[in-house]
Parts: structure tokens; C-alpha cells; sequence
């Protein structure tokens, strides 16, 4: 069996080491130059380490077991049963890269999947080689797109894309006072519908930064909420972020089952976090299992679907949530709904969903409120 994975992402170089390590002949196609740009600091649950298998220690710059939560006139601190993992993007796609090329994978840089066409059960996917602009053709069993937000091979099969949203952060000196053990982040719904976070990456650096409906509205608030903190930016870092939908079907691409998407290029994304490194990585694990067993793979993404589905929900609610509907929220953090919130991370929400709202009724109440204000 022959595959091309387009991109080298996290998830497209898992998928490729997972495929490889069991025999397949894997090449991955990557159009940067150098692997893992442009670097950013990601903050992940310790759901990472089970989903991988193991955890590679230098790719963790920190590890934080508090998170401080702020709304305009309450907070309150959330102490993590383990602890959540500061990482940098460009390590862990270097780590994953010199993992699938000891299993055989070729990685090609510089050039990129351009299209596709299907002959019965083949797949002849068009690379161009970005430094000579030549293009050439190679005809193979599977095709993946893991090629991010704006994935080709998506517009390639004729999909819409994906509803995306600006993830723009700065990093800065780590504020006086400020314990590196420590995430914060502050609900504002005047100028986000998601949040500030501030994540320490070490003892002396931080990311800071917010998720905007367009890096203008990103720019401003966060240019503004700098300053307001007095705190001078020393690097930028920004991405576009792909939203998942309720019932989204678009992963697999062909009748034959040969052209598939995964990661952000399927839109695996915790929309209540805007967190996809974990949820691509299980989206990788459940389309390395079904080409190796000759499963369906939107069967095998099932369980990632549930949970998906229930941060949109969530997502839904939050978005109408006014200043003060996050006061009463972060309000209602404490007892049961505080331990349930300790004891479970937020890649662990189908388990973790019915415990919250046992814990903490009136949850369902304010979110039903916000839902029929908006409504109205």
C-alpha cells in the first residue's frame, strides 16, 4: 500500500508514523522549507500523553497546575488533578517528524499537493515542487489532507472549507508576581465571545493572547489589553483555526474511501478552547485504524464526533454569555462543580459532561437563559 500525506502537521506526521511503523510506504509532501513554521506556544492537556503513547520531555517547556479564572468582578482558581503541558508547535512537529523517518516515512520539502484525480480505486495526486514551480504527478492507494485550515485538498473535492477564526498571541516578559505555574484567563464578551489567556512558558517568558472573529478585531483587542497590563510584546504568533460543525461529514472525500482529511484540515478542533492538538491526534490514531483494518473511518471517529459535539454546544452557549453571565458562572465554581472541574480536562468532556451539570444544576439554567435572550 502507497500513501501521500499532504502536509506536515502534527496529525499528518502521526498518521504517517502510525501508517509506516505497520509497513505502509508513507511520503509526506510539506510546503515550508523548514518543519514546524511558523513556531507556537500551545498549551494541551495531559490527554497528549495517551494519545501518543508516551511523551517525548523535550518537547514540554512547562507544565502548569493551576488556572486562574477572571470575569469583570469575580475569579477563582482551579488547581489541576495533572498537570496541563506547555509546548512548542515546531518541537513536537520536529519530534514526530525523526519518529515516522525512523519507520521509513520520506518527508519532501518544498513542494505541495496541488490536486488530485481519481482513477477507480487509485488516487493520482498533482505535487508541485514550489522551487523550480515544476509540477509532477504520482499516482498512489491513499491520499490525506493534512494540510491545515485552508486544506487544498478540501477545495480540491469541491468542499465549502471551513469556518475559521484568528488565534493571535504575544509573547512577553512573564509579569512581576506572576507564578509560572499558573494559566490565567479573563472572559471579556465586550470585546471576545472567547477569552484572554495569559500561559507561562518558563520563569521568565509568557504567551499572551486571545481568539477573534478577524486578526483585525485580534490586533486591537489584543494591542489593548497589553497595554492596559503594561506589557510589551517581543514576538507575535498567529494562526487561523478551523471551526467544527455539528454533523461535519467532510473527512472522507472520494467514493472509494481513498482521499481522506485529518486534523485541522478535518476541522478536529475543540471549538470551546480552539484546541485541535489532542483531538488530531486521536483523529489520527482512528484513520491509521481504519486504512489498517479496512474500516470505515467516520465510523472509527465516533467517539471524537461525541466529544467535538459537545465543545460546539458548549461553544453555542458561551457565545451568547454576557459580563454578567460569566460573573455568575465563575461564581458557581466552587464544591462539586469545582472538584468535577479539577478532577476532569477538557479532552475528557463526553465523560466529564453529565458529572458537571449533576454537580452544578443551575448551569443548565444560565445557559438556558443566555440561549432565549439571544433569542429574543
Amino acid at each position: 500500500m502507497n500513501v501521500i500525506v499532504s502536509g506536515a502537521s502534527i496529525s499528518g506526521l502521526f498518521t504517517a508514523y502510525l501508517l509506516a511503523k505497520e509497513g505502509v510506504k508513507v511520503e509526506v509532501y510539506e510546503k515550508e522549507g523548514l518543519l514546524g513554521r511558523p513556531p507556537r506556544t500551545l498549551i494541551v492537556t495531559s490527554e497528549l500523553n495517551n494519545v501518543l503513547g508516551f511523551l517525548p520531555e523535550e518537547i514540554v517547556l512547562n507544565k502548569v497546575n493551576y488556572i486562574e479564572l477572571f470575569s469583570r468582578t469575580t475569579s477563582t482558581t482551579i488547581e489541576l488533578k495533572t498537570p496541563d503541558l506547555i509546548i512548542e508547535r515546531e518541537k513536537m512537529v520536529n519530534y514526530l517528524a525523526h519518529l515516522a523517518k525512523g519507520v521509513g516515512v520520506e518527508i519532501v520539502l518544498r513542494h505541495q499537493c496541488e490536486g488530485f484525480a481519481l482513477f477507480g480505486k487509485k488516487v493520482t495526486a498533482r505535487i508541485r515542487d514550489l522551487d523550480s514551480n515544476k509540477e509532477f504527478q504520482k499516482s498512489v492507494d491513499i491520499l490525506i489532507g493534512a494540510d491545515g485550515a485552508q486544506s487544498r485538498i478540501n477545495l480540491v473535492a469541491s468542499r465549502n472549507g471551513h469556518l475559521l477564526t484568528t488565534l493571535l498571541q504575544a509573547r512577553v516578559h512573564l509579569p512581576m508576581g506572576q507564578n509560572p505555574n499558573t494559566v490565567r484567563v479573563w472572559f471579556d464578551s465586550d470585546r471576545t465571545k472567547y477569552f484572554y489567556w495569559l500561559i507561562p512558558e518558563s520563569e521568565r517568558v509568557a504567551a499572551v493572547g486571545l481568539v477573534a472573529e478577524d486578526i483585525q478585531q485580534a490586533e486591537e483587542c489584543l494591542l489593548k489589553f497589553l497595554r492596559e497590563r503594561g506589557l510589551e510584546a517581543f514576538e507575535f504568533q498567529s494562526a487561523m483555526v478551523p471551526m467544527h460543525r455539528f454533523g461535519f461529514i467532510g473527512e472522507v472525500l472520494s467514493k472509494e474511501h481513498n482521499v481522506f482529511t485529518v486534523g485541522d484540515a478535518a476541522a478536529q478542533v475543540k471549538v470551546t478552547t480552539v484546541g485541535g492538538v489532542v483531538t488530531g491526534l486521536h483523529g489520527a490514531r482512528a484513520l491509521s485504524y481504519a486504512i489498517l483494518n479496512g474500516r470505515n473511518y467516520s465510523k472509527a471517529l465516533r467517539e471524537l464526533k461525541i466529544e467535538l459535539n459537545l465543545h460546539f454546544l458548549i461553544r453555542q452557549i458561551l457565545n451568547r454569555f454576557s459580563g454578567e453571565d460569566y460573573d455568575r458562572l465563575i461564581g458557581m465554581i466552587n464544591g462539586r462543580l469545582k472538584n468535577t472541574l479539577e478532577e476532569w480536562n477538557r479532552d475528557e468532556l463526553k465523560q466529564s459532561f453529565l458529572k458537571l451539570m449533576w454537580a452544578e444544576p443551575r448551569l443548565i439554567k444560565l445557559g438556558a437563559k443566555a440561549l432565549i435572550r439571544s433569542l429574543l
